[in-house]
Order: C-alpha cells, then sequence, then structure tokens
C-alpha cells in the first residue's frame, strides 16, 4: 500500500508541481521566485541532514522529509530551466516541448529509487 501511495505521489503529484510553477508567463521576478524556493529546499535537506537533528536515516520522517525536500528542489530545477528556454523560444512548440521533457523529468528520482532497490534485493 505503501508503494502505491508513492507511486501516486510521484506520477501525479511531480508533475502537478512542475504544472503549477510553470503555469504563468517566464518573467525575471518568477526566475527569482524558483531560485529562492529551489535554494530553500537545498538549504532545508542539508538542515536535516547535517545540522541539529541527529535523526537521518534512523528516525523515518526525518529521512523522509529530507528527500522530498530533495525532489521539491528537483521539480523546481526543472520548472527553472523550462521557464528560461520558453522565455528564449515563446513560441508554441517550446512550450509543449518543455512541458513534456519537465514532466517526465520529474518522475526520474522514481526511477532511480525503483534501480537501486532492484540492485539492492
Amino acid at each position: 500500500m505503501t508503494l502505491i501511495a508513492i507511486f501516486l505521489i510521484v506520477f501525479v503529484g511531480g508533475p502537478l508541481m512542475f504544472r503549477v510553477q510553470t503555469m504563468s508567463a517566464p518573467s525575471p521576478m518568477g526566475s527569482r521566485m524558483l531560485v529562492f524556493f529551489a535554494l530553500a529546499c537545498a538549504v532545508g535537506a542539508i538542515w536535516l541532514r547535517y545540522g541539529t537533528m541527529p535523526d537521518w536515516g534512523e528516525e523515518p520522517l526525518v529521512t523522509v522529509a529530507g528527500i522530498v525536500l530533495i525532489w521539491w528542489g528537483w521539480i523546481t530545477v526543472l520548472a527553472f530551466g523550462t521557464q528560461a528556454l520558453r522565455r528564449a523560444d515563446p513560441g508554441r512548440s517550446m512550450r509543449r516541448l518543455t512541458a513534456v521533457i519537465g514532466t517526465a523529468g520529474t518522475t526520474i528520482p522514481w526511477f532511480g529509487l525503483a534501480l537501486a532497490s532492484y540492485m539492492i534485493a
């Protein structure tokens, strides 16, 4: 049951988050917000890992929170790259191409985790 929930979060939640972050037209202010959010995710994940939390790897909630922050940062970096490409080429074909590639890119961590799980088992 847990694997199904994680699968749905990754394959539905990730693309939805990407869609929300790329819905507006590319702008310098939007790019700054994406950079700020990606940095906040990175700092939060680093703090959970190396900060005052000694339970990384032992406490499931702390570990999952760190992994989620890294994943959100990944999605935000994809959205930032998408918006940069769309600013360079505002055409309809670029919008479609970046939407498809970015949406698919949000699920890449799932395949990495599945492959690692397969190699360990």
